[in-house]
């Protein structure tokens, strides 16, 4: 593996960007700037995602399972069970269109509705549920490098902090705390 790939479970990629379906304007928006990216993997907010457009059509039109690893997260969950309902639908979604990304979540459970900062202690309960459900689990949290470790030793099988409130603009808060994590 180059210095530039990465491992997260059994999964491997040579290129670590990992791009979002959210904010476009249109599928074809979408669609066009994954392809510039070279990004392999797409995530997915299975919980936020409109199943059709105003013309009647669904995203999955427009990600090709075949190009894409893409991974399902628990975006707009408040509780536990929230999000691993959540989780378990993105696994059977992925599992009839045969993409391999039907193994991983990224967890989010959230603990605010303005900050949508994270729920440490939903997320330590979805994590535990999820890994019995034998998914490679990437979990979403704050920049608390303590909470960080504890999710590591519960399983997770990446770590994500959150450098600052998401959409805030506000970049890296913490730098210390990051890279103590990391």
């Amino acid at each position: 593996m180059s210095n530039d790939a990465i491992k997260i479970g059994p999964f491997e990629f040579t290129d670590r960007l990992f791009v979002g379906t959210g904010k476009y304007a249109t599928y074809e928006l979408m669609r066009d700037a994954l392809a510039c990216s070279g990004c392999q993997v797409v995530t997915v907010a299975v919980r936020r995602e409109r199943m059709l457009d105003g013309d009647g059509r669904n995203i999955l039109d427009f990600l090709d399972p075949q190009a894409y690893t893409l991974l399902p997260n628990t975006a707009g969950c408040f509780t536990a069970d929230d999000a691993v309902r959540t989780a378990r639908l993105g696994r059977e979604l992925l599992e009839g269109i045969d993409n391999p990304g039907s193994a991983w979540v990224k967890l989010e459970v959230l603990g605010d509705k303005k900050t949508l900062l994270p729920d440490p202690l939903g997320t330590l309960e979805a994590l535990a549920k999820l890994k019995k459900d034998d998914f490679t689990v990437l979990c979403y949290t704050s920049d608390d490098p303590i909470m960080a470790q504890r999710l590591k030793d519960s399983g997770a099988d990446a770590v994500m902090p959150a450098g600052a409130p998401i959409g805030s603009g506000q970049g890296i808060l913490k730098p210390c705390n990051i890279r103590i994590i990391l």
